[in-house]
């Protein structure tokens, strides 16, 4: 079947009327040549005028040639038919292989675990399955099949490693879901429904002397009043700092130990009144520099604009300034990659699955410059005059 994707470009067929309207206006006027033979023919009354289109060819031409060109600018687009249709389907591993023959009566279809190199469902299931991969090859697959394959994609009834993308496929899915896994996914599967589990405390490191360490203890009680969980290393200045902290508060120098693990995610506060190097994130009321942001490998450094100390540096008493600290140092939550799989069954995409739709435009390209060729050589050619 034919469809357009723009019907109102059929307008441009409006367009026809031109070539008939010129062919009109400059019909070939016959010329007059006097014999002497006619002087004795008796005077006739002229033949009425009739309605008649010269140089029939070159207007078959050009009418076919506007009628192409209008086509092209619909962008007409073959539907296939549903003829010769077969059927997949897809096992998410983690599903126990016998509820899922049992959930689908398909025997004529061919059986899959929905992973890396499709293996046939009679093979033993990946050890090491992924549900994020999972997700990702339903999309390839999709995109993949011709639009003749029935698909048919068994799940658990929580998915996990979703990528926050609700799944849009070009055709219509089977999507079944069979209670019960029957193991435990590397990604978090699980066999029923289970509430998010509370985020870590956010691990802190204070590393500092003197009013110091009434700044940062001042800073993590307003975090406390925030609602953020912490877990609180206080120790002198030079004490190794566990691995896995998430802030280091220092009043000083820090070690390459220190400068390492800032490397490999860890946030450090600091303060250092000579500090001219890094991005101003913070301004004070009267526009001056508050804290300057470096970012070397994963982690992040902000060094506050003058010393731990609020009476040499009183923007320290600004009262909103622990907010500020809080969300450009904290890491920003992971977002939550659980949800029940009725709750996310793919919905239809705008787009077609692959040979469902046949773009017919660039059939039309070598024709429409044929007969624009041929329009050029019946216009140019030499006419010869009536008589």
């Amino acid at each position: 079947m034919i469809a357009l994707a723009m019907p109102l470009a059929a307008l441009a067929l409006l367009a026809l009327l031109v070539p008939l309207v010129i062919h009109l206006i400059r019909r070939q006027v016959p010329r007059e040549i006097a014999f002497a033979a006619l002087d004795w023919l008796s005077a006739r009354l002229p033949p009425r005028r009739q309605w008649r289109f010269d140089q029939r060819q070159l207007l078959a031409v050009r009418l076919l040639l506007i009628t192409l060109l209008a086509l092209l600018l619909a962008e007409p687009l073959w539907h296939a038919g549903h003829a010769a249709e077969t059927a997949r389907v897809y096992v998410m591993p983690g599903v126990d292989a016998g509820r899922a023959r049992a959930a689908v009566a398909a025997p004529l279809a061919d059986w899959y675990w929905l992973a890396a190199g499709e293996p046939a469902f009679d093979q033993p299931p990946p050890t090491t399955p992924d549900a994020a991969l999972s997700i990702s090859l339903i999309r390839e697959l999709d995109a993949a099949l011709p639009a003749s394959v029935r698909l048919t994609v068994i799940v658990p009834e929580v998915l996990a490693g979703l990528d926050g993308e609700r799944l849009r496929l070009g055709r219509e899915v089977d999507w079944r879901i069979v209670a019960g896994t029957g193991s435990k996914l590397a990604s978090g599967l699980a066999s029923g429904p289970a509430a998010e589990p509370a985020p870590p405390p956010w691990r802190i490191a204070i590393r500092a002397d003197g009013a110091a360490v009434s700044v940062a203890r001042a800073l993590l009680a307003a975090w406390r009043a925030a609602g953020v969980a912490l877990e609180v290393d206080a120790a002198a200045p030079g004490v190794p700092v566990a691995a896995g902290t998430g802030l280091l508060i220092a009043s000083g120098a820090v070690d390459a130990a220190v400068a390492a693990q800032v490397d490999g995610g860890m946030a450090l506060l600091r303060g250092d009144p000579e500090a001219t190097t890094g991005e101003v994130v913070l301004r004070d009321d009267s526009g001056q520099p508050l804290l300057r942001q470096q970012t070397p490998g994963r982690g992040r450094i902000g060094t506050l604009a003058g010393p731990l100390d609020p009476l040499a540096f009183p923007a320290l008493r600004e009262p909103q300034l622990p907010a500020r600290l809080l969300a450009l140092l904290r890491p920003p939550p992971a977002p939550p990659d659980r949800a029940l799989a009725a709750s996310v069954t793919p919905l239809r995409a705008e787009h077609d699955a692959p040979g469902r739709v046949t773009p017919l435009a660039p059939w039309l390209i070598v024709p429409i410059a044929a007969l624009a060729l041929l329009e050029r050589l019946l216009a140019t050619r030499p006419r010869r005059e009536a008589a």
